[in-house]
C-alpha cells in the first residue's frame, strides 16, 4: 500500500509538472513560461522575422526617398532612429523615428516661428501617399506621427522636422560648447534640441551589443504586453529610450564581474527589480559629455535622485520627462511580474 501511494504521488507530480510544461509552452505571455524556455520563447515571438525587417526596410525606404524628394521643404539628411534604427524592435511592432534636417530651419528660432506652418505642409503630402494608412495623420507644433503599410507590415512612425546642430561626427568639445549653450537657453527653446541631437541617442543604444539588444527586446515585450495593457490613459509612462537606458545601465552595472554567457531570465529579473527600485537610479554616460559637464548641468537644472542622464543630452533626466504616477505604476507592474511562474523562483547573483 505505501509503495502504491508513492507511486501515485510521483504520477500526479509529473502530470502537474507536464500540463504547466506545456500550458506554458503555449501561452504567448512571457511572464507564464517556464524560465528554461525563456530564450526559445525569445526566438520564437519576440525577435523580428528576416521578412518582417524586409518589409519595414522597404518601409522606411520608401518615407525617406519621399522627404528627399520634396523641395518644399528642401531636406539635408535624415536619421532613422526608432526601434527600427536601433535594431530593438520587437516583433510585430517596429516604429521609427524619422529626424529629417531641414535646410530651411537656421536655428532654434527659426524652428520655433516657422516649424507649425512647415509640419503642417508636410502631413498633407503624407495624407497622399498610398503607404501612409489612410486617416493616421496627425500633427502639432513638435510632431508629425502617422502609420505606414506594406504586405502585412505597420509601422508607427514619428517625423521630427528639426535643425543642424552639431553637423556630422563632431568632436566632443563641440558638443560641450553646444550643451553649455542649451544650459543658457529657457526650457522651451532647450526642449527643441533633444530632436536634433538624435544621431547620438541612436548610435549610444545601436552600438550596444547584441546580447544586450536581446534583453532590450525582451524588457520592451514585456512593457508592450502588461504595461500598456493597464496603462492609465491620464499618466505619461516611461517610453521606449527610457527602458533601453536602464536596461543598459542595468548591464553595465554586472558586466566587470559577471559571467562571459549569462542568464536571459537572470537579466530580466535584475531589470525588473531595478524598476521596483527606480527612486534609488543615478545612471551618467560620460561619452558626449565630462563628468565636469554632467554635474553641473545636475546642478544649474536641479536635478535629484532618480537620475538617467540622457547620453546624448545632459540637460535632460528622463526620469523627470514622465509622471511620477506613471512610475509608481509602472513599479507596481514589475513588482508583480516577479510574482509570475517565469521569475518567482528565479534568484539574482551577486554580480547583478
Amino acid at each position: 500500500m505505501m509503495v502504491w501511494s508513492v507511486v501515485a504521488v510521483i504520477l500526479l507530480a509529473v502530470t502537474v509538472y507536464l500540463f504547466y510544461y506545456f500550458w506554458s509552452k503555449s501561452s504567448k505571455n512571457v511572464l507564464d513560461q517556464d524560465p528554461s524556455t525563456l530564450e526559445l520563447f525569445d526566438v520564437k515571438y519576440i525577435q523580428p522575422t528576416s521578412d518582417y525587417n524586409r518589409t519595414s526596410k522597404k518601409l522606411v525606404h520608401q518615407l525617406v526617398t519621399f522627404l528627399h524628394s520634396s523641395s518644399c521643404p528642401s531636406v539635408d539628411r535624415t536619421v532613422k532612429s526608432g526601434s527600427f534604427g536601433k535594431g530593438t524592435q520587437i516583433r510585430g511592432h517596429a516604429d521609427l523615428d524619422c529626424v529629417a534636417v531641414l535646410n530651411i530651419f537656421k536655428s532654434v528660432h527659426d524652428r520655433i516661428n516657422h516649424g507649425p506652418q512647415i509640419l503642417g505642409h508636410l502631413a498633407d503630402m503624407l495624407k497622399t501617399q498610398r503607404w501612409v494608412v489612410r486617416g493616421s495623420v496627425t500633427n502639432n507644433d513638435y510632431i508629425i506621427l502617422f502609420k505606414m503599410y506594406q504586405n502585412g507590415v505597420t509601422m508607427d512612425v514619428d517625423l521630427l522636422p528639426t535643425f543642424e546642430v552639431l553637423g556630422h561626427n563632431p568632436p566632443n568639445y563641440r558638443k560641450e560648447q553646444t550643451y553649455l549653450k542649451m544650459l543658457d537657453l529657457s526650457g522651451r527653446a532647450r526642449s527643441y534640441y533633444s530632436v536634433p541631437l538624435c544621431q547620438l541617442q541612436l548610435d549610444f543604444v545601436r552600438l550596444q551589443p547584441s546580447r544586450v539588444k536581446t534583453l532590450i527586446r525582451l524588457v520592451k515585450y514585456w512593457r508592450k504586453m502588461e504595461v500598456e495593457k493597464h496603462a492609465q490613459p491620464s499618466l505619461r509612462y516611461p517610453n521606449s529610450y527610457a527602458m533601453e537606458l536602464i536596461t543598459i545601465h542595468v548591464w553595465e552595472k554586472a558586466e566587470a564581474s559577471r559571467p562571459r554567457r549569462i542568464k536571459l531570465v537572470e537579466a530580466f529579473k535584475s531589470v525588473l527589480t531595478q524598476l521596483v527600485n527606480y527612486k534609488s537610479l543615478h545612471a551618467e554616460w560620460y561619452k558626449n559629455y565630462s563628468e565636469v559637464l554632467a554635474n553641473e548641468a545636475c546642478d544649474r537644472l536641479g536635478f535629484t535622485r532618480p537620475i538617467v542622464l540622457d547620453p546624448a543630452n545632459p540637460t535632460n533626466n528622463m526620469m523627470d520627462v514622465f509622471h511620477k504616477e506613471a512610475w509608481d505604476h509602472l513599479a507596481s507592474i514589475a513588482a508583480k511580474s516577479m510574482r509570475r511562474p517565469l521569475l518567482k523562483d528565479v534568484v539574482i547573483p551577486a554580480y547583478w
